[in-house]
């Protein structure tokens, strides 16, 4: 299992394969399902990740409904999200102030290998997304817009945002250190809030490492309001 594959177990599927920041450990994360797994389809998936020669194990962010099944055998939490909402009724936010060399655009396929470059400079090698992961962020929601901040022909930052339904979701936002403090972050999230007004979205949810203060102001200096459920990363060795 070298890359990740899509795994049917019982009635729940996963999507599984290698963790970038560490050998021997698997990335397990939920195909977009109705309800959350059972136990005997978490244990059937390690059961598969076990026989590929993984050690151990670590989830996508989930739900605390969805984490249930994975508590209940023996998953512990490795960390913990914050999940801000902005409602997007009446939305008026603030005009982004960029210097003239940088604008925020359509990205294209060609952008995604020099993103990719931002986002590991602005994540530590956890939290840092490789080519799959940037695919999964993508695939997340069924509508979805992929966003650059483009300075002088070089990617300072970039968006991931997706629709579902009524509500909208900023998947990912990375903007380059060397960028910090010239609006760049602001100006990609407020694209995607009006984005995901255009096309009615009631709200639209982001979320973030609980030490992520950066961001955490960023968000909430852009109207973000701190929602009441967090999301979990869980792990546990493979048996």
């Amino acid at each position: 299992m070298t890359s990740r594959q899509l795994l049917t177990v019982g009635q729940d599927r996963f999507r599984v394969g290698p963790w970038h920041a560490g050998d021997g450990v698997a990335y397990l994360a939920l195909a977009p399902q109705r309800s959350e797994p059972s136990t005997d389809s978490v244990r059937g998936c390690l059961r598969r990740i076990a026989d590929a020669g993984y050690s151990s194990v670590i989830t996508s962010a989930l739900h605390p409904d969805e984490a249930r099944s994975f508590l209940a055998i023996g998953f512990e939490e490795r960390d913990r999200l914050r999940v801000l909402s902005h409602d997007l009724r009446d939305l008026d936010p603030p005009h982004p102030q960029l210097d003239g060399s940088t604008v925020v655009r359509r990205g294209r396929r060609g952008d995604r290998d020099a993103a990719l470059g931002v986002d590991g400079r602005a994540f530590s090698d956890f939290w840092r997304l490789d080519r799959a992961a940037m695919v999964d962020a993508e695939r997340a929601t069924p509508t979805t817009r992929f966003r650059v901040a483009d300075s002088d022909g070089r990617i300072a930052g970039y968006a991931i945002t997706g629709r579902g339904g009524a509500q909208g979701f900023l998947q990912r936002l990375a903007t380059d250190p060397e960028m910090a403090g010239r609006g760049v972050g602001s100006a990609l999230v407020i694209d995607a809030l009006r984005w995901a007004a255009r096309r009615r979205c009631r709200r639209l949810l982001v979320n973030t490492q609980e030490e992520n203060a950066r961001a955490l102001e960023l968000y909430r200096r852009l109207g973000f309001t701190p929602t009441a459920t967090d999301l979990v990363v869980l792990h546990r060795p493979v048996p």
